[in-house]
């Protein structure tokens, strides 16, 4: 058996809400839809009853975690229309066609928080790297199959495209060495322009999902023992295991 799933990102509803409706119109019922943030703009929670409406033709178990632009300060309101599962550094389990399915969902960390950030966000640096080390060690817990659902990319090989002297204020790299040495399917967001959909290290994945950079969702099957298929191509990567920057490095 497998599990069929929509997994999107950034569709910063209102404002590219259009564009999402024309690309899912066709694409039938999911077994689940996966968000990585963003669904709304500016924290406009208009904009998101409008996306929630279109979500509920897609799929009865919609799952996101919260984005840079789904403000704390919306996100009661937007936990209180329902239909939307919110994971905010939490850890769910899911039974879909037979298939166990652990869902770690978290906003992220960034290695450098944007200028905003450190103005607004007290200890927005100590905040960052409490929630690395959180993710390590959630995903180290279990060797069964993960999916990290997350906003802020996990490693650097999928912002190619990007300008590179923003990369550490999009992602943080020191998530990637846990996720590859683990069985897990990881799908981010935030980077726009990214031209890389997808890296792969034997069974584990990262998974770029955000709209814009392709204009439209991408669906997964899922099996107990891995991914069975994915709608983008994914670079082969090396990985070598232990080693590698740490966000401590980057942050002090």
């Amino acid at each position: 058996m497998v599990a069929r799933i929509l997994t999107t990102a950034d569709i910063h509803s209102p404002k590219y809400f259009p564009r999402f409706r024309e690309a899912v119109k066709n694409l039938g019922k999911f077994d689940a839809v996966l968000i990585a943030g963003d669904l709304m703009e500016d924290g406009k929670i208009e904009g998101l009853k409008i996306l929630i409406n279109e979500l509920r033709r897609l799929s009865d178990t919609i799952i996101a975690v919260p984005g840079n632009e789904d403000y704390d300060e919306v996100m009661p309101r937007a936990r209180e229309l329902g239909v939307i599962r919110w994971l905010d550094d939490e850890v769910v389990k899911l039974t879909i066609n037979d298939v166990t399915l652990r869902i770690i969902g978290s906003k992220g960390s960034l290695e450098r928080p944007t200028t905003w950030q450190l103005r607004h966000i007290p200890n927005i640096a100590d905040t960052y790297r409490r929630r690395v080390e959180w993710l390590r060690k959630t995903i180290n817990s279990s060797r069964e199959l993960t999916i990290l659902l997350i906003h802020y990319a996990p490693t650097f090989k999928t912002l190619q495209g990007e300008d590179p002297r923003i990369w550490p204020s999009l992602g943080v790299r020191d998530l990637e060495g846990v996720i590859f040495s683990n069985n897990v399917i990881a799908i981010h967001g935030h980077a726009h322009n990214s031209t890389v959909r997808c890296v792969k290290s034997g069974s584990s994945y990262i998974v770029n999902a955000a709209f814009t950079n392709i204009w439209k969702p991408i669906i997964l099957e899922v099996g107990n023992d891995g991914m069975k298929s994915i709608s983008v191509s994914c670079q082969e990567v090396k990985h070598e295991r232990g080693g590698g920057p740490s966000i401590l490095d980057f942050m002090k």
